[in-house]
């Protein structure tokens, strides 16, 4: 009798033993997976201190994603076979072993488990990352390769990036005015939005066309009518051109404002000591950088800080430069397929200037009004 109590006392402790082994897998399971690569690596670097514990603790396993799936639920699938075995000799044969087999899998090892360890995953994953090493470590001959099948047929099990536009979007439902609750101020949001679209949109956007840039000649005198319009315009730079296209001769089916040549420009401030009468000429005190109309807005922050100066000439850019106007199908900017060369640049004909403002107005997604915009 003694040996027949403690063999029954030694089958309730397997049942409860395969009970809470299978809720864990099938947890884990549903736990671990939910948890993506890119998100933990977010967490790993910028989240709290317990987070980043728990992210660090993860990824090792997390990292074969299909190698760590095939163990959990190989795992599971063994439990669960092994389960209605030992039922079947304490509660008897047939119906009975099924029935109780199968509530004890659904309510300990499936239902309660799992909605544990969705709403604690990150907690629980990285308590169980030991034992999970260990389970990985005892199935490998199996797991690894179905893991290894299964990244030749699906590929690597990866984290998940977002396409700009998804970005823009995810950016948004984090503002602390979205339905969501976020933490981030709608300015910031504004700007962050912005600053995913500068990879989508290219200069010609942006730019001021040449017919309505005030450009100052060459040739001309600073007398007091002319400094008079320059202060009533009141840019703080201002380009100055000359007559001849670059190309040294003038076309009479081209309109004579389209083969203007800029040769720098003029800062304002600096009129204030100069006598009146002075040329033109001898007051250019910056040359201006060119760029091609289809290059991205993002690049123009580099040439600014190279440049040294606020405002950039804008050439049309080659034909047959860009296969798609503006973006390819994921919503990237296409680079263009010919671009000309610093040499080439430099004899093309302006067709607009664009300033650090524009710039900025398109990151800030809003206008910039100044006293004499």
């Amino acid at each position: 009798d003694d040996e027949s109590a403690v063999h029954h006392a030694a089958e309730y402790v397997a049942i409860f033993a395969l009970v809470a082994l299978s809720g864990i897998s099938a947890g884990l399971t549903l736990g671990l997976m939910s948890l993506d690569e890119t998100q933990l690596h977010v967490l790993s670097r910028g989240g709290t201190q317990q987070q980043r514990n728990y992210a660090q603790k993860i990824i090792p396993i997390r990292s074969n994603g299909h190698l760590l799936l095939t163990t959990l639920l190989l795992t599971n699938v063994i439990v669960n076979e092994t389960l209605p075995i030992i039922t079947e000799h304490v509660v008897g044969s047939g119906t009975q072993a099924v029935v109780t087999s199968t509530i004890l899998i659904v309510i300990f090892s499936e239902i309660i488990p799992q909605a544990v360890c969705s709403k604690h995953s990150l907690a629980i994953g990285a308590f169980m990352a030991w034992p999970v090493r260990v389970l990985i470590w005892l199935l490998m001959g199996i797991c690894w390769p179905l893991a290894k099948i299964l990244d030749l047929i699906l590929g690597p099990h990866s984290g998940f990036t977002y396409r700009s536009s998804e970005l823009k979007e995810l950016i948004q439902l984090h503002s602390s005015d979205a339905h969501h609750g976020g933490d981030l101020r709608p300015e910031a949001v504004t700007i962050m939005r912005g600053a995913v679209d500068m990879q989508s949109r290219i200069v010609r956007d942006a730019m001021t066309p040449i017919s309505d840039v005030y450009m100052l000649n060459v040739n001309a005198v600073l007398d007091r009518p002319l400094l008079a319009q320059i202060i009533q315009m009141g840019h703080s730079r201002i380009p100055v051109y000359a007559d001849t296209a670059p190309g040294g001769y003038y076309d009479p089916y081209v309109p004579a404002i389209s083969q203007r040549r800029i040769l720098g420009c003029v800062l304002t401030k600096n009129l204030l000591m100069v006598d009146t009468g002075t040329p033109v000429r001898e007051v250019i005190t910056q040359q201006l950088a060119v760029i091609q109309d289809d290059t991205a807005l993002y690049e123009l922050l580099p040439l600014f800080e190279r440049s040294h100066t606020h405002m950039v000439i804008v050439v049309k850019a080659p034909v047959g430069g860009r296969p798609n106007e503006n973006e390819s199908d994921d919503g990237l900017l296409l680079q263009p397929v010919r671009r000309w060369t610093d040499e080439q640049l430099l004899r093309q004909l302006p067709v607009g200037v664009i300033t650090f403002e524009d710039f900025m107005e398109q990151l800030l997604q809003r206008p910039i009004l100044d006293e004499k915009d």
